[in-house]
């Protein structure tokens, strides 16, 4: 018998592998990069139009300040938010209508970009059979998520997905996990958590009660941190 209830995964980097090469290529300054962010400024809708080297900077600026922010406090800004506060440093329309405009645009290219291992469906079926699931997630825009899980199959396999961008919270706080747990209906010490971030899913669902592997994908790191390391989710099996 398993020594778990419940396991629960992070979704990206995860479940999902975020493929930057699947991104649109752009030039910046001469320098060709992988972003969405020219196929944000096409959505734009300011009159007069705003160039997309200040667009960019602005984009730039913006998500820097929000990502120090949540170090301190982990704290969720919606990508609506996000996009809102760009436009009103630009000093164009910032209403809720015109900022969505833009999450579609930057969310439609980032999901093309998260790509479902083959195996990954079949791991997290075979589990289903034994064990409650669910998902925890750090994303901006919760209804891509949903959108994602739906398009590669998943959707049915979870009884609970818990996403940053409905909390208000972002891992490691536990709120996150707290939530995933009181949906389930399972204690903390009857849950594995499973993520590829050593701070943000390991330390934060151990602080939360939980026991957590670390999923590296074959990456060179540390494995003597005193939890569970795996290369597979398919090697989940011998934790469980």
């Amino acid at each position: 018998m398993s020594r778990y209830r419940a396991v629960l995964f992070d979704l990206c980097d995860t479940l999902v592998h975020f493929d930057a090469e699947r991104l649109p290529l752009i030039e910046v300054e001469g320098q060709p990069t992988r972003s969405t962010a020219q196929a944000i400024h096409r959505a734009l809708t300011a009159v007069p139009p705003i160039p997309f080297e200040a667009f960019h900077a602005c984009l730039l600026a913006v998500t820097a300040e929000i990502a120090a922010v949540r170090e301190v406090d982990d704290r969720e800004v919606t990508s609506r938010e996000r996009f809102q506060r760009v436009l009103t440093r630009l000093g164009a329309e910032a209403t809720p209508d015109a900022a969505d405009r833009l999450v579609v645009a930057h969310m439609t290219r980032l999901a093309d970009a998260l790509v479902l291992p083959p195996h990954h469906r079949e791991v997290v079926a075979s589990l289903g059979r034994t064990h409650r699931l669910g998902i925890v997630t750090n994303f901006d825009h919760a209804p891509t998520v949903h959108d994602v899980l739906a398009r590669d199959g998943l959707s049915g396999l979870f009884e609970v997905v818990v996403i940053s961008g409905d909390i208000g919270w972002r891992k490691p706080h536990r709120m996150l996990f707290n939530a995933a747990l009181e949906r389930l209906g399972v204690r903390a010490d009857e849950a594995l958590f499973v993520g590829d971030n050593f701070e943000l899913d390991v330390v934060g669902a151990t602080r939360a009660g939980l026991a957590a592997a670390w999923y590296t994908r074959g990456r060179q790191v540390d494995r003597k941190t005193g939890h569970p390391v795996i290369d597979d989710l398919a090697d989940l099996n011998r934790l469980l």
